[in-house]
């Protein structure tokens, strides 16, 4: 970069103002989709485009980002951030959640502490494997979990956290280019993430020249989890606001605070959340609702799958 700091190409501003879970608005949802580096092409994103025109949606934000803006402001260790943790130290992160302490010992039968438990940054060195091979290793379902946003893999007698992670960091080096869309719809149904996804899955898979990354190998998993090597998909109301704050640029250059999206102006406004608790709970989203025998673990970029912004919000009010 020759001491010059790394700027995003923004092709359509985020309007500062932007706010359509305001009183009185309409009913609206939003959603960031951004292609993987592997697809930053002009036909996947001409295939992305169409889908988002097919529907009528509002794009409130296009740009594309460098890899060298993605490695100067960290993007990805923010987009990532439990899934490092994991990556790094899982038997420390394990035992601060007995919940995923028990999933894993119920998938691999035997108590997390007894399992050989690495993190994905030192599996190379115990299975032999480079960051790609982890990423792209192929294990039976038997061998392989996802839960609470995160993922393990057996490979041979050791369980990996986060396998694919040290691939994706290495894979937006500085000659990567992420095209990132932001939309508002004005579909405010519980089924809208589905049907976006869904909408832009069939454009993608009606062209030739945009087949999904390793669709012939993923042919056993369901659609939605397919598209996840080709494209990301804002999947519910939180995990949008978590998008725009990782990936939406103001022309001023800096990123969109949480507190500032849509979603986090309507939780604030609402006295559901203070500023403070909204920052802590985007740096690190795996939290507990409830008290007691009724105390619930959520990843909250999943949580709300399917549910309407009323329960999001009731969630919220309960952390």
């Amino acid at each position: 970069m020759n001491g010059k700091k790394a700027a995003p190409d923004i092709l359509v501003a985020y309007p500062p103002g932007e706010d359509g879970f305001a009183p009185g608005s309409k009913t609206a949802s939003y959603a960031v989709v951004y292609v993987r580096p592997e697809t930053n092409s002009v036909l996947y994103e001409r295939a992305i485009a169409a889908a988002i025109r097919g529907r009528d949606e509002q794009v409130v934000y296009l740009a594309n980002l460098g890899g060298a803006l993605i490695r100067q402001d960290r993007i990805l260790q923010d987009h990532y951030a439990t899934q490092l943790r994991f990556a790094e130290d899982p038997q420390r992160e394990v035992a601060r959640y007995p919940e995923i302490a028990r999933r894993l010992e119920r998938h691999f039968g035997a108590p997390a502490a007894k399992l050989s438990l690495v993190g994905a940054f030192q599996a190379a060195a115990r299975t032999g494997m480079s960051e790609e091979e982890l990423f792209e290793a192929m294990v039976p379902q038997a061998d392989f979990l996802t839960c609470w946003g995160q993922q393990f893999k057996r490979i041979g007698g050791t369980v990996v956290a986060n396998p694919g992670l040290p691939a994706v960091l290495k894979r937006c080096g500085p000659s990567a280019n992420l095209f990132v869309v932001a939309i508002r719809s004005a579909d405010g149904s519980p089924d809208f993430f589905a049907s976006l996804n869904r909408a832009i899955y069939e454009e993608v898979c009606s062209r030739g020249d945009t087949p999904l990354v390793d669709g012939d190998k993923l042919g056993s998993v369901r659609w939605p989890e397919r598209v996840r090597r080709t494209y990301h998909i804002s999947r519910t109301h939180l995990m949008a606001m978590y998008d725009m704050a990782d990936f939406v640029y103001l022309e001023a250059g800096r990123r969109l605070a949480v507190a500032d999206t849509p979603l986090g102006r309507s939780l604030l406004a609402n006295g559901i959340v203070t500023e403070p608790r909204l920052r802590s709970l985007k740096a690190d989203p795996l939290a507990y609702s409830g008290q007691g025998a009724h105390r619930i673990l959520h990843y909250l970029p999943l949580a709300g799958q399917g549910r309407s912004l009323a329960w999001v919000r009731e969630l919220l009010r309960r952390l």
